[in-house]
């Protein structure tokens, strides 16, 4: 156990460039490793390490690209199984055969690609086999993570050893090289073969289950049913987990075995049978290490070699290092053998004493959802406490009749599809899975049942880890020292508390501006948790398509930047949300983003509701709990809007456009900002009613148009920052060049989003003394 350990310590050292954690966890385990003092153990230990250390440092060396931006044309080879379509998008990973520039080529490519009928999405959908593609197109370096601690696609890309996006223009052919019988029967056309006919023969629901338990298939499955599976922690239940290959591993030996095969032969076909089923799914992360734990326990039982399952878990964890060490980023590979672990260790000590089933479950159950805190709040910011509960009803359910069903059915399908009673069975099943989705619904939407932890700094995880380490040794003393149990659950508790609300009540004063592209999103988070405040919220344009062209889960900037950027901060809830004005780039993500982060009060200039689309935006709103309130500056005295921020602008009803913009100004940590949404003209009224307004940072009006920053505006302020948000490489080619020159000009330090990403200020200060105050950006920390 301690030598795979060792390894996957070692493999990571080489993976994140010896950081000061991995270097630390590595000289930790080879010291204890060798206080065993066990010298096969040791040499064992770092002949394995040497082994896992030299295979890693190989992917990273030859995890290059020989393609560079001359290469225009290419010849792809593309697997049935890679292929996506989302309305008229394609997507999918191919290995490059040949460019324009190199006859013998062989490196991976993600290709993206308009489909420009539907005639054309209906050929690409009915694909089943392996084809060979001739493509014109573009090629274009992945961009860097925009926004703090956010997933990073040019990172995800590189540990699938892709360096390149291919955006097609055209798709010149398509051909399907003539398939041997051994190639006709391959795990990876029979899959999508397979998925195809259970698509054909099955109702939606019970297709999209099916796909999804038997095959590893989450695709067919809408946005919306999986982020509630989420939300209630049973989301694994939506993957081929280790349960489900141990029920299908005690069925077959059990169907076996009754039709009078030998143990001998059993072992036979269960060494054919679970690789092919392997490949059936695709060999993920928890298919791999069920099913290459099962055969090393298999194989180690007919030999007669005693193996213990932690032994297995060991080294099916090495091979997994040896094939593919970037497995270790993602989060199936981390809750896999993580929980996996825990249950093992746990079965070996605390559950080898008889107890209840029910208060074993709850405890097993509540043990995993400890363990598996830090591991989603690192990726999600969040975690879901009922999943204890919600686990004890759904998991017996999922596994002991969902699925025993599913195979039941599929076999079944062959002979008997067109009889009353199997469509009868069809349609009552639909009905069952259409209630279980109801239920799901029913506890996701149960308030507080999500712990918004918010990026946890590094110390605090520490400690929790500790904590929980401690507590689940506690466990093995079962009663003989309750002091000692007492104190852990005291510590876990106290460190538990720390971890999820460290976040919300964080002693830092903070000005996030939200890299949203072409549009605008400002944070203002003040310490202690006393206020959050949201000025705008992104957004983008749509445009109307055929039926055909719309995608079922469309991307969009809440769901990818907004909600994750609030959630990263620890923030569960807005104090308000103030609209600039009704332009869909300030408000675009609004709606979306309620649904996840509650907004207590939405505020906007008078007169903004004069946009149709900005007015149905909040007539949506105002039927859940947001207070809502139009606003407008007053001649007599100052109006705040939140405790540091007044409005200046408009003094009168407008009708939501540019001019109309809400203006903010305040002191957040020792400067004085100015807030000035797309105000234009404006500026020269603004400065006649203002004529003394002192400003240290500006965000630039109407992300640096030519309109925007007049040069007697900025000689009246004088700022000492000017923040730009700005789209990289927008259409409108803000901002414009004059305007950069005007408040260069004035010796101000310019932050533009497009450059360098999202923008942060913090400012934090103990008594009379300010210990940190400075802004920097995600993408020039990085170089």
């Amino acid at each position: 156990m301690f030598s795979a350990i060792l390894c996957l310590v070692g493999s990571l050292l080489i993976l994140t460039s010896a950081s000061w954690i991995t270097v630390a966890l590595f000289i930790y385990f080879l010291l204890r490793i060798f206080a065993t003092k066990r010298k096969q153990l040791i040499i064992g230990s770092l002949l394995l390490t040497g082994l896992i250390i030299l295979s890693t440092s190989f992917h990273q060396w030859t995890n290059t690209t020989d393609l560079t931006p001359q290469d225009h044309t290419f010849i792809i080879k593309v697997t049935p199984d890679q292929i996506k379509i989302d309305g008229d998008q394609l997507q999918f990973d191919g290995i490059i055969k040949q460019t324009n520039h190199h006859t013998k080529f062989s490196e991976k490519i993600v290709v993206f690609y308009t489909l420009q009928s539907l005639e054309e999405k209906n050929m690409w959908e009915s694909q089943d086999k392996s084809i060979m593609v001739t493509i014109t197109g573009k090629l274009e370096i992945p961009g860097e993570n925009r926004n703090q601690y956010q997933f990073s696609y040019q990172s995800y890309l590189y540990h699938k050893k892709i360096h390149w996006i291919l955006m097609a223009d055209t798709i010149h052919s398509i051909e399907q090289p003539k398939l041997s019988v051994l190639n006709k029967v391959a795990p990876k056309n029979m899959r999508s073969k397979i998925l195809k006919y259970i698509d054909e023969k099955m109702t939606i629901k019970t297709s999209q289950y099916m796909k999804t338990l038997l095959f590893a298939d989450l695709g067919s499955f809408d946005k919306a049913t999986v982020q509630q599976f989420k939300k209630i922690g049973i989301i694994h239940l939506l993957s081929i987990s280790g349960l489900h290959i141990q029920f299908f591993l005690t069925g077959l030996v059990y169907l076996l075995w009754r039709i009078g095969l030998t143990k001998e032969k059993t072992v036979y076909i269960m060494l054919i049978l679970l690789p092919f089923y392997g490949n059936l799914t695709g060999w993920g992360t928890s298919v791999y290490r069920a099913i290459i734990m099962a055969l090393i326990l298999l194989i180690s039982s007919y030999l007669k070699i005693i193996i213990s399952s932690l032994d297995a878990w060991s080294w099916t964890l090495i091979s997994t290092l040896i094939i593919n060490p970037y497995q270790v980023f993602s989060i199936g590979f981390q809750l896999s053998y993580l929980l996996s672990f825990i249950l093992l260790i746990l079965t070996q000590t605390y559950f080898t004493i008889p107890r209840h089933p029910l208060y074993l479950n709850f405890t097993i159950s509540f043990i995993l959802m400890l363990v598996s805190i830090p591991i989603l709040s690192y990726h999600f910011f969040e975690f879901s406490w009922i999943g204890v509960f919600s686990n004890l009803l759904f998991v017996p359910l999922f596994t002991w009749i969902l699925l025993p069903v599913f195979i039941l059915l599929l076999f079944l399908s062959v002979l008997f599809y067109s009889s009353p009673f199997f469509q009868h069975t069809l349609v009552s099943l639909e009905n069952f899975l259409t209630i279980i989705e109801k239920i799901v619904e029913k506890i996701s939407n149960l308030p507080f049942i999500t712990i918004i932890t918010g990026r946890v700094p590094i110390f605090l995880t520490f400690i929790f880890i500790i904590s929980l380490i401690f507590f689940i040794l506690s466990l093995e003393t079962d009663g003989k020292n309750n002091k000692m149990r007492i104190r852990s659950i005291i510590l876990l508790m106290t460190s538990l508390l720390l971890f999820s609300y460290y976040q919300r009540y964080s002693p830092y004063d903070k000005v996030i501006v939200i890299d949203v592209g072409q549009g605008d999103a400002l944070l203002v988070k003040e310490s202690f948790g006393k206020g959050s405040y949201l000025i705008d919220t992104g957004g983008s344009l749509t445009f109307e398509k055929k039926k055909w062209q719309k995608k079922k889960n469309p991307s969009s900037i809440a769901e990818r930047i907004v909600i994750p950027s609030l959630k990263s901060q620890g923030i569960s809830s807005l104090d308000k949300v103030l609209i600039s004005h009704g332009d869909e780039d300030h408000y675009g993500a609004l709606l979306e983003m309620t649904q996840s982060i509650k907004v207590k009060e939405l505020l906007f200039p008078i007169g903004a509701l004069t946009k149709p689309s900005f007015q149905n935006t909040v007539l949506k709103i105002a039927n859940s709990e947001t207070s809502i309130r139009e606003i407008k500056a007053s001649r007599n005295a100052l109006t705040y809007v939140t405790p540091s921020l007044a409005i200046l602008w408009p003094l009168t009803q407008g009708e939501g456009e540019n001019n109309d913009s809400m203006v903010l100004h305040g002191k957040i940590g020792s400067y004085y900002w100015l807030f000035t949404g797309d105000i234009e003209e404006g500026e020269k009224q603004l400065i006649r009613e203002y004529p003394n307004l002192k400003v240290d940072v500006l965000k630039v009006a109407h992300h640096g148009s030519k309109t925007s920053s007049s040069e007697d505006f900025l000689n009246n302020i004088q700022p000492s920052y000017a923040i730009i948000s700005c789209g990289l490489n927008n259409r409108y080619n803000h901002p414009n060049s004059e305007v950069i020159n005007r408040i260069s000009n004035k010796n101000t330090h310019i932050y533009r989003t497009d450059m360098s990403g999202a923008i942060h200020y913090e400012y934090l200060k103990i008594g009379k003394w300010v210990v940190k105050e400075s802004f920097h950006t995600l993408i020039e920390s990085k170089d």
